[in-house]
């Protein structure tokens, strides 16, 4: 016998359930607690089709009784599954409980064991087959995953039930106390922005060699100091990020450093080992892999934040319908992917992007949203499309190119737009925010110093 001859089910409390949400005047407990549940919740075939029919009287808002749901049952045609009108009849007759929420609990525990264990089984036959693992781990994540939200799931609730909670945090933000988002460093960028809130998709996005990887890395830098915050790479190498992460704290060249450099630089090493920043750079990786491991980084850390660079580097799993489209239709399902990763975990999601060639075409080559590369669903999903402009001539050195440079907010579906003037200082992987004047820049108003990092 296998643990598969034996799966934890429990048939005497499943019809325990059925005959207390089916009797006469249950309508209410019916109305609460039945939309709680799944036809897999249920073991025996029988009950599946009561629980159906049950469904199917709350529906047409008819009365609960016996003969209602014998209609039911005749119009899906399975009245005889349950031995027709004396056999319901024999199922309701189970003892009712006075606390049927606690049979939800149990039955839906029992499912979810059920569908573990045949997970479990289902991947050590594909692996006894000899499958591609990386599939086999690919579409468990996936199923897991699935799990984990379906679990999650509070369903829907009354807005005077939000109410307080909503105007309390208007009235921190109109008072310049709020505390929700998180913030980047930047101080005339969280002016704007207010910090990134928890379910945010934002887009940073420029040509290759602007250095969006740079200013990702500043802002992860700088949320660092309070809180745990992820980095998947799927482009460079967790030493080369190491390496701009030293330079950026210590504000020290580190292609051109001297013996007299030292100190300082293992002062900042000290200091960014104190950082809470997880970095993982395995190239290839797929939306579902990333998702994995930022649930995992959930469970063990007081994650808040997670930068992805960048989109068009995450592959789409083998079995998806988007990896046999063309690459706007796989770009477009990574960023609904990466959108429904943000909404669920209840963190920012920092994602770069390349541009299209467009923008180069452009007289004074500053981005906007259609030059968004492979897809128009990214512009969509995102909450937040952020570009770098900085002038980049061909052939000249790193020393001699224009230092100056712009942040745009070209859309931000929960606040303002604008522009924020930038420096470039390459030689230590910084940008840092510029005081000086551009055209139709608006002061934001500021963020409270005591609470600014």
């Amino acid at each position: 016998m296998t643990y598969l001859d034996k799966l934890p089910e429990d048939p005497e409390s499943e019809r325990a359930l059925l005959s207390t949400l089916c009797a006469p005047g249950a309508e209410k407990a019916a109305a609460y607690f039945a939309p709680q549940m799944d036809a897999a919740d249920f073991v025996d075939p029988r009950h599946r089709a009561v629980y159906a029919a049950l469904l199917d009287v709350l529906a047409s808002r008819q009365e609960i009784t016996p003969f209602s749901l014998k209609a039911a049952l005749e119009a899906r045609k399975e009245l005889g599954r349950i031995g027709e009108f004396s056999g319901l009849i024999e199922l309701l007759s189970a003892e009712e409980v006075g606390k049927p929420g606690v049979l939800v609990g149990l039955l839906r525990t029992k499912r979810k064991l059920r569908e573990l264990i045949r997970l479990g089984a289902r991947i050590a036959q594909e692996a006894t087959e000899e499958t591609d693992p990386d599939r086999i781990v690919e579409a468990a994540c996936g199923a897991l995953a699935g799990m984990a939200l379906a679990g999650a799931e509070t369903g829907p609730q009354l807005v005077g039930d939000l109410t307080g909670a909503v105007l309390d945090q208007i009235e921190a933000e109109a008072s310049g106390t709020s505390r929700f988002g998180l913030r980047t460093g930047f101080y005339r960028f969280d002016g704007l922005t207010r910090g990134f809130k928890p379910g945010e998709l934002i887009i940073l996005a420029a040509r290759p060699g602007i250095g969006k990887s740079t200013l990702a890395l500043n802002w992860l830098l700088r949320a660092s100091a309070l809180h745990d915050v992820a980095l998947f790479s799927l482009e460079m190498s967790r030493e080369e990020l190491t390496r701009k992460l030293l330079s950026d704290l210590s504000g020290l060249d580190i292609r051109n450093i001297t013996r007299e450099d030292f100190p300082a630089l293992r002062e900042a090493k000290r200091e960014l080992d104190e950082r809470p920043i997880h970095i993982d750079d395995r190239a290839g990786t797929t939306i579902r892999q990333i998702r994995g491991k930022v649930e995992r980084l959930q469970a063990r850390h007081d994650l808040r934040m997670v930068v992805v660079d960048y989109l068009q580097l995450v592959k789409s799993p083998q079995d998806s319908h988007a990896a046999k489209q063309s690459e706007a239709v796989r770009i477009g399902e990574i960023s609904r992917d990466l959108k429904l990763m943000a909404k669920d975990c209840k963190l920012p999601v920092v994602v770069l992007s390349q541009l299209n060639r467009e923008v180069e075409k452009r007289a004074n080559g500053k981005p906007q949203l259609s030059d968004l590369r492979d897809s128009g669903c990214i512009e969509q999903d995102a909450d937040m499309v952020v570009f770098i402009h900085r002038k980049v001539s061909p052939g000249l050195s790193p020393a001699l190119q224009d230092k100056t440079g712009e942040l745009h907010i070209a859309k931000h579906r929960n606040g303002p737009c604008g522009t924020i003037p930038l420096r470039w200082h390459g030689e230590i992987s910084r940008y840092e925010e510029e005081e000086r004047e551009t055209e139709g820049w608006v002061e934001p108003q500021p963020i409270c110093e005591e609470e600014y990092v």
